[in-house]
């Protein structure tokens, strides 16, 4: 086989196999920093408070992290200006290495029909612990959707700390039931 030849294989291989770990991570934190943006525009991201990007992420170093209570829309030029250019680079350094691995409507599609999701009713899919991590993976969505919607809260240590827990286990107990089965004497 040729150099060239084997170049052709490689891009193949690549173009159907599942994209960077590291690029659905960076997608998904890109897109929920900019629904952040937007709700803090509209004064939706916490209850009495508008955030101020740039003294949260320096925890205050360059000015307060949370301003008084602002109604209706509020815009600050600088800051949020660079922290949705900041989520829009890192949206598009993650859809571009999506799209050179399996293209961005196979990757969008493969977050709704997949096998964890079907695992929420049917245990035979993956086993008990796909199922449990359907399930937690499923309430901690749905509890941060909750609560940011009914006490305006999306930006909340303890609804963070819910979320991420529920979260956390939900993707450590599907990773868990993807490992094959190993020896049976472990000494």
């Amino acid at each position: 086989m040729t150099n060239g030849e084997s170049s052709d294989a490689a891009a193949q291989t690549s173009a159907s196999g599942p994209s960077p770990v590291w690029a659905n991570f960076i997608v998904t934190i890109g897109l929920w920093g900019l629904l952040m943006a937007v709700l803090n525009m509209f004064s939706l991201a916490t209850p009495f408070q508008h955030v101020s990007w740039g003294g949260l992420f320096t925890f205050e170093a360059t000015n307060p992290a949370f301003g008084s209570a602002i109604d209706g829309f509020h815009y600050e030029p600088l800051g949020d200006t660079i922290f949705i250019a900041i989520c829009l680079v890192m949206v598009g350094f993650g859809m571009k290495a999506i799209n050179e691995t399996r293209g961005v409507s196979q990757w969008a599609t493969s977050l709704i029909v997949n096998d964890t999701w079907t695992a929420l009713a049917d245990p035979s899919v993956g086993g008990g612990q796909r199922t449990m991590s359907a399930w937690c993976l499923l309430l901690g969505l749905v509890f941060y959707l909750w609560f940011g919607i009914n006490h305006s809260g999306w930006i909340d240590v303890g609804v963070y700390s819910v979320t991420i827990a529920f979260i956390a286990a939900g993707f450590a107990l599907n990773h868990a039931s993807r490992v094959p089965p190993g020896d049976e004497n472990l000494d």
